[in-house]
């Protein structure tokens, strides 16, 4: 795990070959609370973090297969003040076809609520409370199509948006990866906070 104090600018640009649509409905009103949740920013962060180490943890034969015994996790959290945004990378597995609409659904279980994100709500709960506006861009090992898409939450409210559009473009079935990007962030971690992650995962990291 890194993280890392950046004041570069990280630009995706992507040659988006299709458009298709994600539904972010039933409860949809759900996401708009989630602001006010009563969390900590290292609470938060985690989220993210235990998102990818789950995903690492289910699919870690199938990666090692490609990547090799020795592959490791890596999430990289990167806090960009002057430009008021974090992006969170990891190079998991991945959200992939049959996951995609219940990863962007307010108050979907995964079908596996065994081990970390039990409750679905990772992910979407940290972005809402972190940013109201934000991106996702996720490859999924074995698959063909890295896929993004882009949340407004004041136009999701506004609207009452119930599907999302999700660019698209081919990519190499090898490839796995999830990019989270958090702009215009109203609460930005501090020093002290990002100690705080470290310890949350240290019971988890020991063993990856």
């Amino acid at each position: 795990m890194l993280l890392r104090n950046t004041n570069n600018h990280f630009l995706f640009q992507n040659d988006m070959s299709q458009q298709d649509k994600v539904s972010i409905r039933p409860q949809v009103t759900m996401l708009s609370v989630l602001k006010y949740l009563e969390y900590e920013t290292w609470f938060a962060l985690a989220e993210f973090i235990d998102n990818a180490i789950a995903s690492y943890l289910k699919n870690e034969v199938a990666i090692k297969a490609i990547e090799g015994k020795d592959f490791k996790l890596e999430v990289r959290i990167e806090i960009n003040e002057p430009e008021n945004k974090i992006t969170i990378r990891d190079n998991a597995a991945g959200i992939s076809e049959l996951d995609y609409s219940r990863a962007f659904r307010a108050a979907e279980i995964p079908p596996d609520n065994t081990g970390l994100s039990e409750f679905g709500m990772g992910m979407k709960s940290a972005a809402c409370w972190f940013a109201d506006n934000w991106c996702v861009t996720s490859k999924a090992l074995g698959e063909e199509i890295e896929r993004k898409v882009c949340f407004d939450m004041k136009q999701i409210f506004e609207d009452k948006i119930e599907e999302l559009d999700v660019e698209t473009k081919n990519s190499n079935k090898k490839h796995h990866y999830t990019f989270v990007e958090l702009f215009n962030v109203n609460r930005m971690p501090r020093r002290r906070g990002v100690g705080k992650v470290k310890d949350h995962l240290k019971v988890f990291t020991e063993n990856l």
